[in-house]
């Protein structure tokens, strides 16, 4: 792809990391990106209809140490854990560290 038609990526602030929990349950690849040196957790959205990148992205007050989390359909309860859920309701949403220094 040429410089020329590379887009800056779109960044979007949002007020949680439960509503980032929601809003990546929602997509094809449901991972979390956790920055631990800034206290931030993004994740990418990349809309058919543009080649601008979407971040969606939240500041942390506390960066979780679980490797998921867990959303019940049912209930919308969200949980954290080590391990994926074997719960027929809910959906195990990978929490990966990564290093954010040039994203946000």
């Amino acid at each position: 792809m040429s410089d020329s038609a590379r887009q800056q990526p779109l960044k979007i602030e949002i007020p949680s990391l439960e509503e980032l929990v929601l809003l990546a349950s929602s997509t094809r690849l449901s991972a979390i990106h956790i920055g631990p040196e800034k206290r931030v957790a993004f994740c990418f959205l990349s809309p058919l209809a543009s080649l601008t990148p979407i971040i969606y992205y939240c500041k942390l007050e506390k960066v979780p140490s679980e490797k998921f989390a867990h959303l019940d359909r049912v209930t919308a309860r969200i949980r954290f854990g080590d391990k994926p859920s074997s719960e027929p309701n809910e959906i195990s949403i990978l929490l990966v560290r990564v290093r954010a220094s040039e994203i946000l």
